[in-house]
Parts: structure tokens; sequence; C-alpha cells
């Protein structure tokens, strides 16, 4: 039995079979051998590396003079690598000391390689014999394994998912029914893995170092998604008691979402607040519903975008849009226009990649960029408006000049479909996201012109504090409770209340109840969170006063450590509701 730790993400207990996805694009179907099947491991390596090198040469041999000047000495470095007799020794040993196929000894070795590598801190010399090491395996594995594994796995029985790190578009095309659990070798409390497995209530840890090389599939896997604690191969009386830990979890979880399903958020002075989920798929709405949710704050249409292979018709659109409103009835929903770049970019070459996709392309820049994308968007929401209660959202503004832009783009729209008799949405709301600093310091300049706020905290704090959320290396730097990042969040709440606009945080600080105090202090009425968490945040706002959030919130504002900072909040959330870890 080995523990190993990283951080919880999304609580809750999985128990099962390991099923760890390998890197890249080819899938290692078999990890292990026969002890009699070393040396034809060893002669299929042999065979893969005299292949890759003839490709090499052969790519060498078909550059033209200039070229080949340039970029020859980057292939010759590659064959040197290729035929190192080191190199050969090393896979050699971990196929007769692990009984290892020989292509998940290349993947492992090559991975031990880029990890040392990455330790070393020299980043420029880092990345490029990193690229090196990646096209070797990427060119061995294509003549061990042969066919490419595609986007996503397929799984055909229940089992906890390991992976270096999962994209967007792999996490949303997993079969739900069969994941238990999701663990990660990187990967931050924000990053989109953390996001949606949150959102769906599977639990997840990422963090954990070297994971998925140190772990077979079908290895027995505990995986605690609130301590971050995950244990291999645990005997059985530790079974026993985290089954008993899981069913009393489900239990509790139950009776809170039945209990408090239809009674309001009020304080205990009167005050109403609403309660909204974030969702991903209309899928996802049933769920949210029966945990409490008043309608859906956020509906992330990106993964719309990322799970029709990037090019959504019009149709398709529509399909979601209406399915939606469907199972809403007359309740809002949120359709926050795609939020494609950064993290979140198709894999079918449509985009170039960016030196630093996080200030690049994303979001609306993206769609100011490809109009007749945003277009084929803005049409289908507009029409869904006519049928239910829809409103529209802007992410990733960072300036007045975007925010009139938008609007443009949508009175054009408007214009083209009363021209065709369609129905064009007619007094549908437009709201914007406020997640870049520049936006939250102006929002008294932003709040005439749009209908509501939504503030995006995941964004906001990593561009405040200049944090990349999804790299665990710097996760510790990541502080919600930054007194820069309460101070923002005052700005926003104090200029929509003076322009009489709604604000919402639609943004993972939304979900966490240790904060839900010092935004219902700040003066937040409007929280968007994940499903799972709607029970716990109703019954501590109807245990609480305004009077006494707006204390916890003064003081909070007070602190000039996160940490501390962070503590108190946590401190006081305990106070009011007990039972909350």
């Amino acid at each position: 039995m080995e523990i190993r730790r990283g951080i919880g993400v999304s609580a809750g207990y999985a128990i099962g079979e390991a099923r760890v996805l390998d890197r890249e694009e080819y899938r290692i179907s078999r990890r292990t051998i026969l002890p009699r099947e070393i040396d034809a491991e060893i002669e299929r390596f042999g065979k893969s590396v005299e292949g890759a090198v003839q490709e090499v040469r052969d790519s060498i041999a078909s550059m033209s003079k200039r070229v080949r000047e340039e970029a020859g000495s980057i292939l010759d470095a590659q064959i040197q690598m290729l035929q190192n007799p080191h190199f050969a020794e090393e896979i050699s040993a971990e196929i007769r000391k692990n009984l290892h196929t020989a292509d998940h000894a290349v993947s492992r070795v090559l991975r031990r390689k880029v990890k040392a590598m990455e330790d070393t801190g020299h980043e420029a010399f880092y990345r490029r014999v990193v690229t090196d090491l990646m096209d070797l395996e990427k060119s061995l594995l294509q003549r061990l394994v042969g066919a490419s594994k595609g986007d996503v796995p397929e799984l055909t029985s229940k089992a906890i998912i390991i992976a270096h790190d999962l994209t967007p578009s792999q996490t949303i095309k997993l079969d739900r029914t069969k994941v238990l659990g999701i663990l990660t070798e990187v990967g931050g409390l924000t990053s989109h893995t953390a996001i949606v497995a949150k959102s769906l209530g599977i639990p997840a840890v990422v963090g954990v170092e070297s994971i998925a090389g140190d772990v077979d599939s079908g290895e027995t896997l505990i995986l605690d998604g609130t301590t971050g604690t995950v244990i291999v191969e645990p005997d059985e009386g530790t079974v026993k008691r985290y089954q008993a830990m899981e069913r009393n979890y489900l239990l509790i979880e139950q009776r809170r979402a039945k209990e408090l399903q239809d009674l309001p958020a009020v304080t205990t002075d009167g005050t109403r607040v609403e309660i909204f989920a974030n969702i991903e798929s209309p899928e996802e709405i049933p769920a949210a519903l029966s945990h409490g949710a008043e309608g859906i704050g956020l509906y992330r249409t990106e993964f719309l975008y990322l799970s029709h292979e990037f090019a959504p018709t019009e149709k398709d659109h529509q399909d979601a849009y209406n399915r939606a409103v469907t199972l809403l009835g007359n309740r809002r929903i949120i359709i926050r226009t795609l939020d494609l770049g950064a993290d979140k970019m198709p894999h079918d070459g449509a985009f170039d990649r960016e030196a630093n996709p996080f200030l690049g392309t994303r979001a609306i820049r993206l769609c100011f960029q490809r109009p007749d994308m945003f277009k084929t968007q803005i049409r289908a929401i507009l029409r869904a408006a006519s049928r239910g209660n829809v409103e529209l959202m802007i992410p990733m503004i960072s300036s007045l000049s975007e925010v009139r832009l938008a609007k443009e783009v949508v009175e054009e729209v408007r214009r083209d479909l009363r021209s065709q008799a369609e129905p064009a949405g007619e007094g549908m709301k437009l709201g914007i996201m406020i997640e870049i600093p520049s936006a939250a310091v102006v929002a008294d300049m932003l709040a005439p012109h749009v209908d509501f706020f939504s503030v995006g905290t995941n964004d906001l704090i990593a561009y405040s504090v200049a944090v990349d959320r999804a790299n665990e290396r710097v996760a510790s730097l990541y502080q919600p409770a930054h007194p820069a990042v309460l101070r923002l969040l005052k700005t926003i709440f104090d200029a929509g209340a003076a322009a009489g606009k709604s604000v919402s945080v639609c943004g993972e600080m939304s979900s966490d109840i240790n904060f839900t105090l010092l935004l219902l202090g700040l003066g937040l009425r409007n929280f968007s969170v994940v499903p799972f968490i709607i029970p716990d945040l109703k019954k501590l706002i109807r245990s609480v006063s305004v009077k006494e959030a707006q204390a916890v919130a003064a003081k909070a504002l007070t602190f000039d450590d996160s940490a501390a900072c962070l503590e108190y909040l946590k401190s006081e959330t305990q106070r009011f509701l007990p039972d909350t870890a």
C-alpha cells in the first residue's frame, strides 16, 4: 500500500481500478510482458529505432540545400539521440527489470528525461531538448503501436482515470457514467479538469507527481477528492474504511439536497439571494435543478465546439440551446459566447498555437477575428431568446470599445434575422464577464452600457497575481484571498450597485463555501456555482444575517496576508456552519 498526496479539487471518494491514459497520440494497450517475451520486446524496440533513424535521414535527404543548412543540425541531433548506446541500454534495462513492453518502456524512460530537464531550471535549454524528446517518443511509438489512440479513451467498465493531464475536450468527451474519479499529474484548483470534475460531482485530485508513470492500469486505487489523498493498492481494511466513508458522504449529500431543494436562499434578516448553476451542456440541467438551482448562471458553450471537433453548425447551436430552454421552462439561463483559446483549443489545426495563449487570441478576441463563427452563435442565441428566458454574456472584455463592438455585432445579426422574418430575441439582456483587471478598474464606465456583470474570478485572480492557474508548480501563489483581489471585487460590486445593474460571481470562488460570507458581505446577491455545492451554500446563507456577513467582509479587507485572511474566513464559515470541513 502506497499513499500519495496531491491537490483535492472535487470532493468525494472513488474506489476502483485505475485506467492510465498514455501521453500524446498513441494508446499503449499492454504495459507488461512475460519473462519469455523480454528478448522479443528488446528486438522490437531496436527495429523501431532503425525505422525512426531512416525516416529522419530521408527527411534530411529531401531538404533543399538552404533548408538543410538551417535545420539539418536539429535532425542530426535526433539521429544521435536515437543511436546513443546509453539510450538503448536504458530501454533494455526497463524492459528486463520491470517487464515492460517496448512501447511502455520508451514512454516511461523519455518521460523521466523530460522531468529531469524540467528540474534543471534552464528554461531555454529545457524547451529545445524536451521538443526533441517528444518528437522521438512520437516517432518510436508510431512504429511500436502503429495506430493513433484518438482524442478520448473508450471505457468498457467503471474506472478511475489517470493522466498526465486532460484537455477540456478530452474531459467533456469522457463517458461520465463510467468515470469514478479523475487523477492527474498537473493542474490546480481552477484548472479545467478541476472545474468540469466539480461540476459533474466526480471526485478529483490533481498535481500528483509522476502518478501516470508509477501506476499501471488495473491496479486498485482509493481517491479522496477532499484531502487530495491517493492510496495505491490499499489493504482490505483500508478499502472497507473508505467504502464506509463513501456511503456516509453520499447519504449526507443526498439528504442535504432533498431538504433544501425547494427552500429559498434567504438570510436570517430577510435578504433574498439567488443561486444559479454553472453547466457545460444541457444534460447537466436536471442535476442542477435537483440540487436547488434557480436557473443557469453560466452555460459554457465552448464545450459545444470541443465536442463537435470545433465546427458546430447553427443547427447544432440551436438544438443545444432549445434543449436547455425546454428543460428550464421559464427559468433564467445565461449563455456565454465561446471562450476558446488558452488551454481550451481544438485539436484540428484550425488555429495557430501562440507563445503565450492566456494573453493571446482567446474568447471575444477570437470572435472578432472570426466574425462568421461569432455571428453563427449569436444567431442561435437570439432565436433561443425568443423561446425562453435567455440572456447573452460576452467573456474576456477588457475595455469599453470591445463592449461597443460586441453590441454592434449582436445588433447586426438581429437586423439580419428581422429581415428574414426570423425570431430576433427582442429585449434580450446582454452582459459581460469581468475577469480582466482593466475591466474591474473601469467597471463604473462599463456598467451603463450593459445589463449585468458576471465576475469570472478564476481568470481575474490569475491575471491579478500573474499565476498560471493550471500550473501546480505555482499553485500556492494562486490566492483568492489576496488583498488586491478582494479590493477588485469590492470595486466591481460597488460599480454595479451604483448603476443599478445585477452582479453575479460565476467563477470558482463562488463555489467555495469559505468565501460565501465574504461575497455576501461585499454585496453579492447572485451566486452561480457548481450544482453540488448548492445545498451547503443555501444552508449557510439561511444561517447568517447580512449584517453579520458585512462584519466578516469588513474584517477580511483589513488583512495584508492572504493565508491569514483565508484562515479567518474558514473559521467564520465553520462558526455559522459547523459541519463544513
